[in-house]
């Protein structure tokens, strides 16, 4: 039981751009938050946290019993907001957070997901950052897979008798990250790619896999995942 290696890895290198922008005690909101683990690190490194997430089947993420996230929320005084991102405006006030965190949930909202991100431009304060992480659908892999007939989709299975918020709904490229990113008013301060799925697998595979990741630091269009960072331009 826990959670992935590589969810580690992502979550610890989110807190660093996180540490970099924005001071311990600013004001942060998920969105997405299941299962709730990067909420209370940031919450446990001293920032004022709330957590906003659909809370159905919330503690699978982390192959953990019912009740998992909230305990955890609790426990560490996260404020939690149990909200479906695909409706809007949230419920959350305007301009009142310094920092949006958004990571790994873009890729599975169906219904323009791109209001997702003006919520997050109307909830941060000018000057505010998004922290924004998602799958790149033209990872270096993914076009061998392509070239080679075979399928870069969610599972099957997934489509047939899965849990629909949990399948991606679609992947972008990193162009049209940076694209959404502007049509929602913020603008890009930081776009990287990186490979988080850097354990496991054979010596081979995991040498393979840490090449990957330097180039996608060089080239963000050939990586498995866009990072983002994107300011609400300061009031003039």
């Amino acid at each position: 039981m826990g959670l992935q290696t590589s969810a580690q890895a992502r979550y610890a290198f989110v807190r660093r751009l996180v540490a970099d922008r924005l001071p311990v005690g600013s004001r942060l909101v998920e969105f997405g938050a299941a299962p709730g683990d990067q909420c209370v690190a940031l919450a446990e490194a001293g920032y004022r946290v709330t957590a906003v997430d659909l809370g159905l089947s919330s503690d699978a993420w982390a192959d953990a019993p019912e009740g998992r996230m909230v305990d955890l929320f609790e426990r560490h005084g996260v404020d939690y907001v149990e909200w479906d991102l695909e409706r809007t405006p949230y419920p959350l006030a305007g301009a009142a957070y310094d920092g949006v965190i958004f990571t790994e949930v873009f890729e599975h909202l169906r219904d323009y997901p791109v209001r997702a991100l003006e919520e997050a431009a109307r909830v941060l304060r000018p000057g505010g950052f998004l922290f924004f992480t998602t799958p790149n659908a033209g990872y270096l892999v993914n076009r061998v897979r392509l070239a080679t007939g075979r399928s870069v989709y969610t599972a099957l299975p997934d489509w047939i008798g899965g849990v629909p918020h949990a399948r991606h709904a679609r992947e972008y490229l990193v162009g049209e990250i940076v694209e959404v990113l502007g049509v929602a008013g913020l603008r890009p301060v930081l776009v990287t790619g990186r490979h988080f799925h850097l354990a496991g697998g054979s010596p081979l595979k995991r040498a393979a896999k840490r090449g990957i990741d330097l180039l996608a630091r060089v080239r963000p269009t050939l990586g498995p995942m866009v990072v983002a960072v994107a300011e609400k331009p300061p009031a003039s």
